[in-house]
């Protein structure tokens, strides 16, 4: 694909952005680049058709101004995974997507990967492929995560083997409805040349063709029971500590990936307990005022809190809020424990999440303008367990969930936390 004199508008000035320009940059194109907050002007309209063609990034939507206009006018729309697709001198691609866990089953089936040649983590996990294209060779292995917005993008791009951890509801201010959303997440599948599906996942456990795997449907083709793994009538065991449960069906998901791109190795199972966690998934801090403190900044949207709260089981004390992106915060409420007794809620979409409680939570409810408000007022009525799970994105306050962790972190050590060994 020469791009040598190629003229390429690209769109949005992010990460991806920058990594695009870069790289076409060196291979000699002329490149444009807008802002996502840009708009066509009328004028512009004209000049769309200089474009050989464009590259959007994750984080601008279809509808965008420009984008439409490019498109009205005949200009080839990519993703910046079209384009590092169409130069990766490998095709041993393997795609992750899904609601929630996407990152942990990609950091272990990276491992599991470099454990038997080399291997690339790109995508959404925050290195765009882009960038690794000119290091990747003919063979390497290359895990992708991929989020729904580059799904929706992407025209071209056909991963060897791509898996689903699970699909719920996420990104409904820019999908707009749940099905919208799902669907799109299922269409990862339609583009690749081999189907991995969590049978145990509504959306996906009728897929036909597909290479299953689940901890609740004994027929799947991997299945988890009793911290085994049985396959083709062999049973596997994992190693005897437990990382949780969320933990043992990611690592399922990335083991059923690798032995259909591999074939079974034990040393893919060697990976259970070395692989470093991605941060601020239910990651257990320690003890605050007696309780123990969990800090669940990835819990950026429904599903993942309802799950994160699912797991304790004894009395607790939630905090909500954020940015918002669309959820029906009744479905939160209809579905947590009678052990959640207190909720705290601040953030932009305070005043949404409260509207929705008052309706279908039974426990205490508190408006707070802030975390340390929150935390502050845990110290002076404690419960045995604090645990942070905003239900809701960063983006009101922090630039990132990443950033917000820290910040709650540091909240702990503040009010006087102490690391338990776990840490």
């Amino acid at each position: 694909m020469d791009q040598v004199d190629s003229k390429v508008i690209v769109i949005g000035r992010g990460v991806t952005g920058r990594a695009v320009s870069e790289f076409l940059h060196k291979k000699g194109a002329q490149v444009t680049v807008l802002d996502d907050t840009d708009g066509a002007e009328a004028n512009e309209l004209a000049l769309c058709k200089k474009y050989d063609y464009a590259v959007v990034s994750p984080g601008v939507p279809m509808t965008n101004r420009t984008v439409v206009a490019l498109k009205g006018s005949g200009v080839p729309i990519l993703s910046e995974l079209d384009l590092a697709y169409l130069y990766s001198a490998s095709r041993k691609i393997y795609a992750v997507s899904g609601t929630n866990g996407k990152t942990t089953a990609c950091t272990i089936l990276h491992q599991m990967m470099s454990s038997v040649g080399a291997s690339h983590l790109v995508g959404n996990v925050g290195v765009p492929w882009i960038s690794e294209t000119d290091s990747i060779q003919k063979g390497h292995a290359v895990v992708v995560e991929v989020s729904s917005f580059q799904i929706e993008q992407s025209q071209v791009f056909r991963p060897h083997i791509a898996a689903l951890t699970n699909v719920g509801e996420d990104h409904l201010d820019r999908h707009i409805t749940a099905e919208i959303y799902q669907r799109i997440k299922l269409s990862l599948l339609d583009h690749a040349e081999i189907k991995v599906i969590n049978k145990g996942d509504d959306c996906q456990k009728d897929i036909i063709g597909a290479v299953s795997y689940s901890d609740v449907e004994p027929l799947a083709d991997y299945y988890l029971s009793a911290r085994s793994i049985y396959h083709g009538g062999v049973k596997y065991p994992l190693p005897p500590l437990s990382r949780g449960a969320a933990y043992d069906l990611d690592f399922l998901c990335a083991f059923t990936v690798a032995c259909t791109a591999c074939g079974f190795k034990k040393r893919f199972l060697s990976v259970y307990d070395k692989v470093a966690l991605p941060p601020y998934r239910c990651h257990y801090l320690g003890l605050l005022a007696g309780a123990m403190v969990y800090n669940d900044s990835k819990g950026t949207n429904i599903d993942a809190t309802l799950f994160a709260a699912g797991q304790m089981k004894q009395p607790l004390a939630l905090i909500l809020g954020g940015s918002d992106k669309g959820e029906d915060f009744s479905r939160l409420f209809a579905g947590l424990g009678d052990n959640v007794e207190r909720l705290y809620i601040t953030g932009e979409n305070a005043p949404k999440i409260f509207v929705a409680a008052e309706g279908g939570f039974r426990g205490e409810i508190r408006l707070v303008d802030s975390l340390r408000d929150a935390v502050r007022d845990f110290m002076l009525h404690p419960l045995p367990i604090l645990l942070f799970s905003p239900a809701s994105a960063s983006f009101d306050r922090f630039m990132s969930y990443a950033e917000r962790g820290r910040a709650f972190d540091e909240l702990f050590l503040e009010f006087g936390g102490r690391y338990d060994g776990a840490c």
